[in-house]
C-alpha cells in the first residue's frame, strides 16, 4: 500500500516537473531578441543647430546659436571615447556656420554683439581656444555660411547684404586676414555685385571643389548657383566694369531642371566632387545633383516626402560619396514622424526607409552629421544635451 503511494507521488511530481518544463520551453519561445541599444553621448549644452565631423578622427564639432539654453556655443566631441573634449561659450549675438580647418583649427561664422556687423571667429583644437576674429560684414543683411580651401589655404564667407553689397569674402587660413578681391589694397575687399554686376542674388550655401578649384555658390533670390574659379580672386580692377555671365572664370548654373519651374537650393553639400541642393517647390521637395562642370542639374522629386518640417537653421543634408553607401542623407518628415532619409546619388530616389532615432523624440531632433569613416549618423537634441548615434549599414 504505501509503495503504491509512493509510486503515485513520484509520477505526479514527475509529470508536474514536465508541464513545468514545457511551460518555460513554450515561453522562452515566446520571447524575442531585443534590438541593439541606442547609443548615447553625453553633452554639455543642448541644441545643436550644426554638426560636423571630422571622419579621419572621429571628432564632431557642434554649433549652438541663440536659441541654445546657453547660446552661442561649440563643444568638440570625441565620438569613439563618447566624451566632450572641450566646450567655449561665443560672446556673440548668434552663430550660424561651423567648419574644420587644416592644422587642428576650426572657424565660426556669426553676428557680433551690439549689431556691430559679421565676422568669422577662429578656434584651435582640440581646447576650443579663442584666435583671431575676422570681421567681415558691417552692415545690415542677412547671414551666410562658410566653405573651406584646405589646399588653398582658405576659406570663403557668404553674406545677403542686397543689391550691390551681396558678396562673397575670402579668408586666409595663414595671416587670418581678408584677401582683397579686386586687389587695390582698400575697402571693400569683398567679391561682390559691385565689382561683378550680378553675379549674387542673396548668396547663401557654399561648396568648394577642390578638384576643379571652384567656389559654388547658392542663390536664394534667383534659380542659379553662382560659379567661381578661384583663379579670379584678386584679378579684377573695380573700376572696370564686369558683368555678369560672360566673365571669364565664371558661370551661372540654373537650378531648374526635371520640369519644375523654380528651385532656389536652400540646402546645399559637397564632397569628393559629389555635390547636392534640396528645395522645395508648390510644397513638394527636390533634390539636385550638381557640379561646377556642369552644363545643367540633376534633379529627383522626394516623392510624397514633405523633408522640410522646420526651416534649416543648421546642416540638415550630408553626403557620403564613398561606395558602397554613395547616398545623400537628409532630415524630412513623412506623415507625423521625422527621421533621416537615404537616398542614392545616382537616382535621388530613396534607398531604405527613414532612419529614426530611438531615444530623442523624433521631434526633438536638432541637426545631425555624419562620419564617413564609421558609418554612423549623429543625431542632436533640442531639448537635452546629448547625440545619438545611428549606424547606417
Amino acid at each position: 500500500m504505501q509503495a503504491n503511494w509512493l509510486r503515485f507521488v513520484i509520477a505526479g511530481l514527475a509529470l508536474l516537473l514536465i508541464g513545468l518544463l514545457m511551460g518555460c520551453s513554450s515561453d522562452e519561445d515566446k520571447l524575442t531578441n531585443p534590438g541593439p541599444r541606442a547609443e548615447v553621448i553625453g553633452l554639455t549644452y543642448d541644441n545643436p543647430v550644426a554638426i560636423k565631423i571630422s571622419p579621419s578622427r572621429h571628432w564632431a564639432l557642434l554649433l549652438h546659436d541663440s536659441t541654445s539654453s546657453r547660446g552661442p556655443a561649440v563643444q568638440l566631441v570625441d565620438l569613439q571615447r563618447r566624451s566632450v573634449l572641450a566646450t567655449r561659450i561665443l560672446d556673440y549675438h548668434d552663430a550660424y556656420d561651423i567648419e574644420f580647418l587644416p592644422n587642428d583649427e576650426a572657424c565660426v561664422a556669426g553676428a557680433m554683439m551690439g549689431g556691430t556687423g559679421y565676422a568669422v571667429q577662429f578656434l584651435s583644437l582640440p581646447n576650443l581656444v579663442l584666435e583671431a576674429r575676422v570681421i567681415t560684414a558691417t552692415a545690415g543683411g542677412a547671414h551666410g555660411y562658410l566653405a573651406v580651401d584646405s589646399a588653398g589655404g582658405s576659406v570663403y564667407y557668404s553674406h545677403s547684404g542686397g543689391g550691390s553689397s551681396d558678396g562673397v569674402y575670402k579668408i586666409s587660413l595663414t595671416t587670418k586676414t581678408l584677401v582683397d578681391a579686386d586687389n587695390d589694397g582698400q575697402a571693400p575687399f569683398v567679391f561682390d555685385n559691385g565689382l561683378v554686376s550680378g553675379i549674387f542674388d542673396q548668396p547663401s550655401r557654399m561648396v568648394f571643389d577642390g578638384s576643379t578649384r571652384k567656389l559654388m555658390v547658392a542663390n536664394l533670390g534667383d534659380d542659379y548657383i553662382s560659379v567661381i574659379d578661384s583663379s579670379v580672386w584678386g584679378h579684377l580692377n573695380r573700376q572696370t566694369p564686369h558683368s555678369f555671365p560672360g566673365l571669364a572664370g565664371t558661370a551661372r548654373l540654373s537650378t531648374v531642371g526635371g520640369g519644375v519651374a523654380s528651385l532656389r537650393a536652400e540646402s546645399m553639400i559637397g564632397a569628393q566632387g559629389k555635390n547636392v541642393f534640396a528645395a522645395r517647390n508648390n510644397g513638394a521637395g527636390y533634390l539636385a545633383r550638381f557640379g561646377s562642370d556642369y552644363d545643367s542639374v540633376n534633379v529627383g522629386t522626394v516623392t510624397g516626402m514633405p523633408w522640410n518640417y522646420r526651416a534649416f537653421r543648421g546642416v540638415d543634408i550630408q553626403v557620403d560619396p564613398a561606395e558602397p553607401v554613395f547616398s545623400v542623407f537628409l532630415l524630412e518628415k513623412d506623415g507625423a514622424d521625422v527621421g533621416i532619409g537615404q537616398y542614392s546619388l545616382n537616382s535621388l530616389r530613396p534607398v531604405v526607409s527613414p532612419f529614426r532615432t530611438r531615444t530623442i523624440p523624433d521631434t526633438s531632433i536638432s541637426a545631425f552629421g555624419l562620419d564617413v569613416t564609421s558609418n554612423q549618423l549623429v543625431v542632436g537634441d533640442a531639448h537635452s544635451p546629448r547625440l545619438e548615434l545611428i549606424t547606417i549599414r
